[in-house]
């Protein structure tokens, strides 16, 4: 039975004053850098061909790869759509749920075929060698790494498979700047393998989108060709920019979100409402023990806090927490803990 009692005036969260830890962008925002490059350059007349080549010639410092391995975009989902018209006619798209479903609707709408090879009970895509040998060639690979949901990462062996058996495989990395190790060298070593890396989560840019894929010049034209890219706009590029040339400072709310994420995991094994799962991104998956997942949802929700629930239907009884500050993951134990005397 669920009792409408709160917590005391100092553990409650004001219902005015919500806490979010159903989202995915840096707590801490952009860079300092960027919002002073932001008000100095929009000032003034803007070049934007300048302002492209520019940035595009920062990641090529950065990256290690020529300008021709750059295709540029407004966002990650931009980018993906243009890897899917690609696929068109050609074979069918392999995924590995539960990750976002935005992935099958995507192909969904373009009429291709997919196949699931689920991550299994560790949420970690395992692919011994028999079942690789079975993958049709003309199949492109999409895999997330850190995976949404799940905080899980691939691992290089098994995208080193996926490469030798698929025509194609995207590696997409918007999470990635919380991960310890980027799969990109795999970028430089096969070249059927495309790496999406963005800034609008780690870098807190989701308000000015933007992204790049990181391949061999043959798939960088490909892509050209299928589509026009959503180029980022004038005020991204000047964003993104100014966000390279701060890489330390950002990193640094990176390794403190990171910090808190490790904070929050420990708390959350403490308690025997929930069993949180290891995490290579800011959040972790954590399944309910105790109760149903609407009824901890709607606990946390009277006590003024948010997270999310993810859709997948091997998922149901799961919710997925974000990593923010010490004192929203104390208010979060706090909730927690009263909600489950009720239980």
């Amino acid at each position: 039975m669920r009792s409408s009692r709160l917590s005391s005036p100092a553990a409650v969260i004001s219902r005015a004053n919500p806490i979010r830890l159903d989202q995915l962008s840096n707590p801490f925002g952009p860079s300092p850098l960027v919002l002073d490059t932001l008000a100095a350059d929009l000032a003034k007349p803007l070049d934007r061909a300048t302002l492209f080549r520019t940035l595009l010639e920062q990641l090529t410092n950065v990256v290690g790869l020529p300008a021709s391995s750059f295709f540029l975009a407004n966002g990650a989902e931009s980018i993906l759509r243009s890897l899917y018209l690609t696929q068109r006619d050609v074979g069918p798209v392999i995924l590995f749920p539960p990750s976002d479903p935005e992935d099958l609707r995507r192909a969904d709408t373009l009429a291709l075929e997919t196949i699931s090879i689920s991550r299994g009970s560790t949420f970690r895509p395992t692919l011994d060698l028999e079942l690789v040998a079975e993958l049709p060639p003309t199949a492109m690979a999409v895999i997330t790494t850190p995976n949404d949901p799940t905080g899980t990462v691939a691992g290089s062996q098994d995208v080193v498979r996926l490469a030798r058996a698929c025509r194609l495989v995207v590696i997409d990395e918007r999470h990635g700047g919380y991960q310890a190790q980027s799969l990109l060298p795999l970028a430089r070593e096969f070249d059927n393998v495309v790496v999406i890396q963005s800034f609008e989560t780690w870098a807190g840019l989701a308000a000015l989108p933007f992204a790049y894929a990181a391949g061999a010049p043959s798939i960088v034209r490909k892509l050209r060709d299928v589509s026009e890219p959503a180029e980022p706009s004038a005020a991204a590029l000047i964003a993104a920019r100014a966000t390279l040339n701060d890489l330390i400072g950002v990193n640094s709310t990176v390794r403190r979100v990171r910090l808190e994420r490790s904070r929050l995991y420990r708390m959350l094994r403490k308690l025997n409402v929930v069993t949180p799962y290891p995490s290579w991104c800011n959040f972790l998956l954590v399944r309910i023990e105790r109760g149903t997942r609407s009824e901890i949802d709607r606990g946390l929700r009277d006590r003024g806090v948010s997270v999310h629930l993810p859709s997948h239907r091997e998922l149901a009884g799961f919710i997925r927490v974000s990593a923010t500050y010490p004192e929203e993951t104390d208010a979060l134990k706090s909730a927690l803990i009263e909600i489950s005397r009720d239980l």
